[in-house]
């Protein structure tokens, strides 16, 4: 198989070009001018995915199999930077396949703040909802989707939403687990809150899938854990897997919506996106970041592999050995 993927340098990418490599895939991947390098070192193309031309002359969609489309940002200074990043690129790059005459399976990497937060643990967000984004990120994915869509009776596409990830390479659990090693860990007012949560291993089970089968051409499948948890119960399988007892601490709402208006701020004056902002602040809010893979399990054979605790487990070793964690070793020996 030859697959081409954006965003190959991100979280999920890096792992996805890992795998693909593994089972013998060819894989190039397309990159900006001046990106970051990818692991793993496949075939690289530079592209500019806000100029047509660059993606219609570029070779590297020549005879693919199947085009992952993960290029986008997950943070930005605005709801314009979020387009830019976000739709414009999937927009250009469907439309090059298009003029091509080209017919790759499409699959593109969306996400849960695409449909929005569920109303409650009982009733998960499934793909027959009505989308409800309450943020900037989460309403650029969902224009993405529909330009993706729009797509669909040129090309066979296929649309993911995967629920938030872990594993490898994952720098946001990364925090958590600095934290835990320090004996705390804080939460932005989401202690109690629901989530479902996937190892970016069973993240990237799910593309192949949906990459691989007759049943998804035109379809859309969130990819989730069987059953939601609470990031408080998150931070106590973190605490199990570094050996350390961990105190909790619920940051009050009012300070996070505070500093979340306060890094808007400096963001929109420095023009670099801060962890702190407002779309973050307005998805910590939502207390049911709950989704259904129901359809993904019917229809794709969708089935995690490694419970919660094993996962985290899992990746609490790979931080230690790739030296990703202070006072741990990476295989080479060396102390980070």
């Amino acid at each position: 198989m030859i697959a081409v993927i954006t965003g190959g340098s991100g979280f999920i990418g890096q792992n996805l070009v890992r795998r693909l490599l593994t089972e013998g895939h060819e894989v190039r991947c397309l990159i900006r001018p001046g990106g970051t390098r990818v692991a793993h070192d496949p075939e690289r193309f530079v592209v500019r995915f806000d100029e047509p031309l660059s993606l219609l002359d570029c070779p590297a969609l020549d005879g693919a199999d199947v085009v992952f489309h993960l290029a986008g940002a997950t943070k930005a200074v605005g709801p314009e930077a979020f387009t830019a990043a976000n739709v414009t690129p999937t927009r250009n790059i469907l439309g090059a396949i298009s003029a091509r005459r080209l017919v790759p399976r499409f699959v593109f990497v969306s996400s849960q703040a695409a449909a929005g937060p569920a109303p409650s643990c009982q009733r998960p967000v499934d793909e027959e909802d009505n989308p409800r984004p309450v943020e900037a990120y989460g309403r650029s994915k969902l224009e993405a989707e529909r330009i993706v869509e729009s797509f669909g009776d040129r090309l066979p596409t296929t649309i993911v939403r995967p629920c938030a990830a872990f594993g490898p390479r994952d720098r946001d659990f990364l925090t958590l687990f600095r934290l835990a090693m320090r004996g705390v860990v804080f939460y932005p007012g989401t202690a109690d809150h629901w989530l479902s949560v996937l190892h970016v291993d069973d993240v990237i089970d799910g593309l192949l899938a949906a990459a691989q089968s007759d049943f998804s051409m035109g379809r859309k499948y969130f990819l989730a854990s069987p059953e939601p948890v609470q990031w408080r119960t998150i931070g106590q399988h973190i605490s199990a897997a570094v050996g350390k007892p961990v105190r909790h601490v619920d940051v009050y709402g009012p300070i996070v919506r505070t500093a979340s208006v306060a890094g808007e701020l400096i963001g929109r004056l420095t023009r670099r996106a801060t962890i702190a902002n407002t779309s973050k602040a307005a998805l910590a809010r939502q207390p049911y970041w709950v989704c259904s893979a129901a359809r993904a399990r019917a229809e794709l054979g969708f089935q995690p592999r490694r419970s919660l605790p094993e996962a985290l487990r899992d990746t609490y070793l790979w931080y230690r050995q790739s030296g990703w964690l202070r006072g741990s070793h990476r295989a080479d020996g060396a102390v980070a």
